[in-house]
């Protein structure tokens, strides 16, 4: 009976709607065949690493507020972001639909007096609404709506709002300490991401508007990892509870890894978000991190 509660609670803790689950992250690989070197970075969307989707895509879309480089002497450069408009077929044949796939593509040159510490690339998501509910004739419907601007509504399956943010370092020579950047759900890596050797423990502290998130009574938190070399092929993860804003796992392989945390704040009259009541039934918060393990 205990294990049935505890698979229950971590059911709901964890339940995501399929349109909010998607995570957005940011790609990123390094090049020093020559010196001083460059990184290609893009904008990743969807489950599959290194590209599943392109934000726009029509049934599931991301719009991007924001694309930024933050070097180490707090100088801020925004980047190129995807295409915001729902992404329409260029062409289309009898067997498929061929669309401009836009990822924010772009190339990060080092100088050779370049500072040195960490260079951080995030990408942050404008507060999406996906809208589930039933219509008059029973009829299921998808919406990017809130609730109350959707007409003709027998029964609202669910109402969320979702934003995401996603972050990944170039370090050049040694690694510094990270700070939050703000990030309404933040990863901020305690362990030196470049250097991260299979079988070593990476470690992050999850901050939920600035203040350490933990599991609960009322919700199990969690984060997750997989990579393009573990887990990914056979659809599972690596899995570590959120204790006091602090999460950590070994690494079991090499390539490029995804750690993310989904976290869901439901929208009472007296909680938080009464702001958002009549508009949607929860606002959730997705963040992810990306490093490469040697």
């Amino acid at each position: 009976m205990k294990r049935t509660i505890i698979l229950c609670l971590i059911f709901m803790a964890g339940f995501v709607p399929k349109l909010a689950a998607h995570i957005l992250w940011v790609n990123s690989f390094e090049s020093h065949a020559h010196q001083p070197g460059h990184a290609i970075v893009s904008a990743g969307w969807g489950h599959i690493l290194p590209i599943d989707d392109i934000t726009n895509n029509v049934n599931a879309r991301a719009l991007i507020e924001s694309f930024s480089l933050i070097e180490p002497d707090g100088n801020k450069t925004a980047l190129r972001i995807p295409e915001q408009k729902p992404a329409k077929p260029v062409v289309s044949t009898g067997n498929v639909n061929i669309f401009d796939a836009d990822i924010a593509s772009h190339k990060i040159a080092l100088k050779k007096d370049s500072g040195k510490g960490n260079y951080l690339v995030e990408i942050r998501s404008k507060k999406n609404v996906f809208t589930s509910y039933l219509d008059q004739k029973g009829r299921k419907r998808m919406a990017l709506k809130p609730m109350n601007r959707i007409k003709g509504i027998k029964e609202v399956i669910y109402s969320i709002q979702y934003q995401a943010s996603g972050k990944t370092y170039l370090t050049v020579g040694e690694w510094t300490n990270p700070k939050p950047v703000g990030q309404a759900l933040e990863i901020v890596p305690q362990t030196d991401l470049s250097t991260v050797k299979v079988g070593d423990i990476v470690r992050f502290n999850v901050l939920f508007e600035g203040k350490p998130l933990s599991k609960s009574p009322r919700s199990i938190e969690y984060m997750t990892a997989r990579s393009t070399s573990f887990g990914q092929g056979d659809d599972y993860w690596l899995f570590s509870y959120i204790s006091k804003g602090k999460a950590q796992f070994k690494v079991q392989s090499a390539g490029q890894w995804l750690v993310n945390v989904f976290h869901n704040e439901p929208v009472t009259k007296h909680g938080p978000l009464k702001d958002l009541l009549g508009q949607v039934t929860d606002a959730v918060y997705g963040a992810s991190l990306t490093f490469t393990v040697k």
